[in-house]
This record gives C-alpha cells, structure tokens and sequence, in this order.
C-alpha cells in the first residue's frame, strides 16, 4: 500500500503535528526511575493541578485554545518543560514522553505493567445501553479472549499478504482520482476517506464510495464527532453525565448508536450474502477467489455476532484515523527529506518495475520501504 502511493507522492509538503506518547498515572502511584520521583515530573503547577478544574483552565474560555489544539498546547509544554512532562487530565495525570527513545523505554515494559485506562463517558455509555465493550477498552483475560481471535485473522503475515489484491483494488482507484486533481485541499481528509475505503473492503469485500467523495463518509463523521465530544467530557470539571442524561451525553449516546447502527447493517448485509452463497452451494468457489474477514470470523467458535461486531467497531474507531496519520506522518517525512524520498522511489522502481500488480515479493525485498515506515512512527 505505502509503495504504490509512494510513487505517486514525489513533491508533497505537508505539515503534522507533533508525535508523543502518554501514559496514565494516578496520583498516588509511585513511577520512578533511577533519579527522579514523579512528584519530580515538571508540569503546570498550582491552580492547573486542581482536578478536573486544572484541565479546563488550559482551553477556551479561560485561554484561545479549542480542544483539538491540544497539540499545539504539548508543543508549547515541550519548550518549556523538556522531553517528559506532566499534566492534570480529569481526575489522573498524564505523562507525555516526547523522546523516541524514552518512548522505546516505556513501551518495552512488560504488558502487566499496563492497564486500559477507563474513560467515564464510555463507562456510562455501555451501561445504559448494553452496547458491547470496545475491544480498546478491554483488558486482561476480557481483552485476550477477544483479541487473540482477532490477531489470528487480521495480523498475522500470511493472513495479511492474502488481503493485499482488496487493499490493492482501492489503492489503484485512490491513485486515479489523484491523479486528476491538481490540488489537495484537506489531504488528512483524503487519506481518511481511503483508508476507511480500505477498511469497508477488508471487514466487508464491498466498496463503500469514500475515496471519490468530497467529504467523509458517516462513519467518519460519527467517529470524528464521538471523539469530540470525549473530549469535552475530559475537561469537565464536573461529571454531571455520569448521573444524569446531559446534553452531551444524549449527543454523545445518539452518535455512538449511529455508528454501531451503521457497523450492523453492513454485518447483516454481509451475512445474508454468505448464506445465500452457501444456499446456491457457491460459497466455497467464492471463498477461493478472495480471503473473507467475514467468514473467518464467523466460522471461529470462539466468536459471536457481539464480538464480530466489537472488532469491526473497533477496526473502524480506531483503525481509520490512526491509518491515515500513519500515512500522513510517512509522507510528511518524505516531503521533509527529498534525498530519502529519492532513493525509496529508487528502490520501488528497482524491484517493482513495470508490474502492475504489488505482490507480498515485492514487499519481501523493499527493506528501505520498511526502514521509512518504522523511522515516521518513531
């Protein structure tokens, strides 16, 4: 995927924001290394520690920040405070680690030593709606029992090679309509609409129509609006929603059922062309033309509809946006760094060519397109 849009991406300049890493810690815990304490984290101090309060006083309309300039906000605690800085989020703190290395450092703790951390907006919104638990929010045995079923179909080499001639499909109709544009106005825009294009196709083996449309599609839409108002509910200094059926809550619970809504029809309309198939004996000669995400799932004992239709879910809310920042980081890099941008083109012409298709072969060789991808997530 990221080699055939790599070549078409030859003079992109784009700007992103800046990547860190946040961990959640309570006050009362104790997180140190050899020399310095938490209470030694340097951060906002005084008023900007109070809970809850603290966090709304770093946006509008005690500042001119909005919400989504949180980056902005880090960036700023960055200069002022160095590589790893604290900040009161609601009732917790939130560490931000700026440096990759560091960075490396937390990550490779072992997996115990993390834990899911609860957002109340979510916790109220599956209570009083019987919605099923988003597979991010699990953990422990909860999170193995659905994710290891899950990581058999999706991520496992094989299994992920097998998917290329879908992704491919929508890969070569987003390159298309590039190609007869002269500008690109909202290329984060762009790019969520290709991968949610990517996503339909590997959940579903159906197009949706994202990627020639000018703006998102509804489940975009609602996801992007769902965030939102998450993190409005983060700031409050008082959780009223938690008791009562607020504004934000109804807002936030009707945009929630949308999407599991629209997640379910799609299930069904898969469902019903399975059986219909395995009604007209077809199903076996279909299954052998392209992998079916669907029916793996489908046919694994372990799972049920309301797990299938967690996992899908899931895939949407936060496979989509992540997707697109991925290539949008790759590609800002890129565009930073022609020298690199020339020789990766380089080596997709050297082991591509003039194929027209992109084989899991092709991949095997391009370890300079690896090296690109792992730098722009560092």
């Amino acid at each position: 995927m990221f080699a055939r849009i790599g070549r078409h991406f030859s003079r992109l300049a784009i700007n992103c924001p800046m990547l860190y890493s946040s961990t959640v810690v309570k006050e009362s815990e104790a997180v140190s290394d050899r020399s310095k304490s938490f209470r030694d984290i340097p951060g906002p101090k005084g008023m900007y520690n109070i809970p809850y309060f603290g966090t709304a006083l770093h946006f509008k309309p005690f500042t001119n920040y909005e919400l989504n300039d949180l980056p902005e906000i880090l960036t700023n605690m960055r200069e002022q405070y160095g590589d790893i800085v604290k900040m009161r989020i609601g009732r917790d703190y939130v560490v931000y680690i700026f440096d990759p290395d560091y960075t490396k450092t937390v990550l490779q703790l072992p997996y115990k030593e993390f834990f899911a951390y609860q957002l109340d907006l979510f916790e109220v919104l599956t209570k009083r709606t019987g919605i099923p638990k988003s597979l991010a929010l699990m953990e422990g045995k909860e999170w193995m029992e659905l994710r290891k079923p899950a990581q058999e179909k999706m991520l496992r080499p094989a299994v992920v090679a097998s998917y290329g001639p879908l992704i491919e499909q929508v890969t070569d109709d987003f390159i298309d309509i590039l190609k007869q544009k002269k500008t690109i106005d909202d290329l984060q825009m762009t790019l969520s609409n290709y991968t949610t294009e990517s996503v339909a196709m590997l959940c579903f083996n159906r197009r949706i129509g994202s990627i020639g449309s000018e703006e998102s599609p509804e489940i975009v839409r609602c996801i992007t609006e769902f965030f939102t108002l998450v993190q409005k509910s983060l700031i409050m200094p008082f959780k009223t929603f938690k008791y009562f059926r607020t504004p934000l809550y109804k807002q936030a619970e009707a945009v929630r059922l949308r999407m599991q809504s629209i997640v379910e029809k799609e299930l069904k309309a898969q469902l019903d062309v399975l059986n219909q198939l395995k009604k007209e004996n077809q199903l076996d000669d279909y299954l052998q033309k392209d992998p079916n995400f669907m029916y793996s799932m489908l046919a694994d004992p372990r799972m049920t509809l309301g797990k299938i239709t967690s996992i899908v879910t899931t895939l949407f809310s936060a496979g989509i946006d992540s997707t697109a920042n991925s290539l949008l980081f790759a590609l800002t890099d890129l565009a930073l760094h022609q020298e690199k941008q020339q020789k990766l083109y380089h080596e997709i012409q050297t082991v591509v060519g003039d194929s027209t298709h992109l084989t899991k072969e092709h991949l095997a060789q391009m370890s300079y397109l690896k090296a690109c991808i792992k730098e722009s997530q560092r």
